[in-house]
């Protein structure tokens, strides 16, 4: 009913397709993401040679330090150019970035591969955010600004509540790896989805 109502709004107030590719897209990815998210700390304890709560914590540190290293860089890369093509590309190559990582985790066992593909994550996400957001920021629509930023809110907050709860049936009776196969795929659909708004940006 409350997803009704949402995709009702949606056609009222006219969406443009951009946003709603966007939108999507980036429901896919975040949406499978939390599949993952809450059980990762068991994941790193249990499957890891010397996995602990300690490697969690530097682990994510890792993540979120290569982010903030290289996400500004990428932003004034990507302002360099008043097109919009290296914005769609950049965005895209990140998101593939952080699918391989999330694929590459079914193989791992030991503390260094973790923080490599934490490294690895963390570089895809800086890659991948400032041309999503500077393409959103381009297209939304004037007068819906609110409108818009709380559907992309709601609709993620949404998708992400229902794989958190899936995610842990998954891992209890199917293991991580299918866990990371499905975050990687839907990922990776997320990416492809993105290909879609080519047509309809500033060339």
């Amino acid at each position: 009913m409350y997803s009704r109502m949402i995709l009702r709004s949606m056609k009222h107030y006219q969406v443009n397709l951009v946003i709603k590719i966007l939108i999507i897209s980036d429901f896919l990815i975040w949406s499978s993401y939390q599949l993952l998210a809450p059980f990762f700390a068991i994941f790193v304890t249990d499957k890891i040679s010397n996995g602990s709560i300690e490697v969690v914590g530097i682990a994510s540190a890792i993540y979120l330090i290569v982010k903030s290293i290289f996400e500004i860089p990428v932003g004034v890369y990507i302002d360099r150019s008043k097109s919009e093509i290296d914005d769609l590309f950049v965005s895209i190559l990140g998101t593939v970035l952080t699918a391989a990582a999330y694929f590459s985790y079914m193989f791992i066992d030991s503390v260094s591969q973790l923080y490599i593909l934490q490294g690895l994550l963390g570089l895809g996400a800086a890659i991948a955010f400032p041309g999503w957001y500077s393409i959103f920021t381009h297209h939304i629509d004037k007068g819906k600004e609110a409108f818009e930023w709380s559907l992309y809110d709601v609709l993620l907050g949404v998708g992400m509540a229902a794989a958190a709860a899936v995610g842990g049936f998954l891992a209890e009776w199917y293991g991580f790896e299918i866990l990371f196969l499905i975050v990687g795929l839907f990922t990776m659909m997320g990416a492809i989805l993105l290909f879609l708004v080519k047509g309809r940006i500033h060339h």
